[in-house]
């Protein structure tokens, strides 16, 4: 049976749109992200050059996980995003060196939502080991819980809040038998 140049020129065409369709995949946004929150972390992670971390703690929050992290010393909390059927990358995956001197390392951020709210992320690590409780006060109305630590000596709080409440705010250490040992304002908040 012999084979046309007819034939040969199809499957010469055919050959070269399946490897372009290969490399517009590759380098478009559908191959970005993963079907898994937890690739997405780590694909987080690996763009950062960062980790991989110890996965303290996985928050479910409005169509995203946060995943509270330590890595050598240092602590983050990344948060991934859910869209229509895959997994992406969203902010916080940058650590933070935890500093021994301090009572308490600590970061935080803010993303906006829809509805003009910010979501925000107040997390660290506790090196006093006196301090048992951690706590945020303010003068507007959070709602956060006061945080008992466990073994991990870290922490997060996270809430929505209005875009222009920038009302002042204390992170705040309780001993054992809640005395206040350690308070600082959480600047930029």
């Amino acid at each position: 049976m012999k084979i046309s140049k007819k034939h040969i020129s199809g499957i010469i065409e055919w050959s070269i749109a399946i490897v372009l369709l290969l490399i517009c995949y590759k380098y478009s946004f559908l191959s970005y992200g993963s079907f898994s929150p937890l690739k997405a972390h780590e694909l987080s992670e690996r763009t950062y050059h960062y980790g991989p971390s110890k996965i303290i703690k996985t928050i479910d929050i409005d169509k995203g996980k946060v995943y509270l992290c330590r890595y050598k010393d240092w602590f983050s909390a990344d948060t991934v995003n859910k869209e229509i059927i895959k997994w992406y990358p969203g902010d916080g995956v940058s650590g933070t060196p935890i500093d021994s001197s301090k009572q308490v390392s600590y970061s935080w951020s803010g993303s906006g939502t829809k509805n003009n709210e910010m979501f925000m992320k107040v997390y660290g690590y506790v090196s006093d080991s006196k301090i048992t409780t951690i706590q945020i006060e303010g003068d507007d109305k959070i709602s956060v819980p006061k945080y008992q630590l466990d073994e991990s000596r870290m922490f997060i709080f996270y809430w929505n809040e209005d875009n222009k409440q920038n009302k002042t705010k204390y992170l705040v250490g309780l001993d054992k038998d809640g005395k206040v040992i350690y308070k600082e304002e959480l600047m930029g908040l």
